[in-house]
């Protein structure tokens, strides 16, 4: 596997999103953001949208060797958020009650989709999900949760004398 056929995770959990029954009925919108400090698009979709199934597009990654091959080990971090009523309490617990059964969900899809021998996620790691909540403090109006997915995918690290000058 080459670093050109690595696991889409934003692709693939964009897709999941417009698929599952669900993020459609409360109209999670699709989008990436570049960590918990910048929902860039999450920020500008604040006023239209009311609920976000936001890929972060960075990573965390290690190299590491098992089994005689290395690996490429790559963290995503995936933040589900749903607006509410503000200083509405009630609310607030709804939509957090509406972000922890789409997260019980994905990771119920991301169980079956890794047993596919088929496609490039036979490399997540479904067994270690972290989840976490998100603080009443957050973003005002705005609840939910952030689960983070490892990817371990095998790497070419064989030296090749050509793309090195003498």
């Amino acid at each position: 596997m080459d670093t050109n056929n690595l696991f889409d995770a934003i692709g693939y959990f964009k897709r999941m999103c417009n698929k599952n029954k669900l993020a459609k009925a409360h109209n999670f919108h699709p989008c990436t953001c570049s960590g918990m400090n910048s929902l860039e698009e999450v920020l500008a979709g604040f006023r239209k949208q009311s609920a976000f199934f936001a890929v972060d597009d960075t990573n965390d990654g290690v190299t590491e060797r098992r089994s005689g091959g290395f690996f490429k080990k790559r963290t995503f971090t995936i933040f589900l958020m749903k607006r509410y009523e503000f200083d509405n309490m009630a609310d607030r617990q709804s939509a957090l009650e509406v972000c922890r059964q789409l997260y019980r969900q994905v990771h119920s899809k991301l169980l079956k989709d890794r047993e596919n021998m088929d496609n490039e996620l036979i490399y997540l790691n479904t067994d270690n999900v972290y989840s976490r909540e998100l603080g009443e403090y957050f973003i005002s109006g705005c609840t939910g949760l952030y689960f983070m997915i490892d990817v371990s995918e095998p790497i070419n690290l064989m030296y090749d004398e050509g793309e090195w000058e003498e």
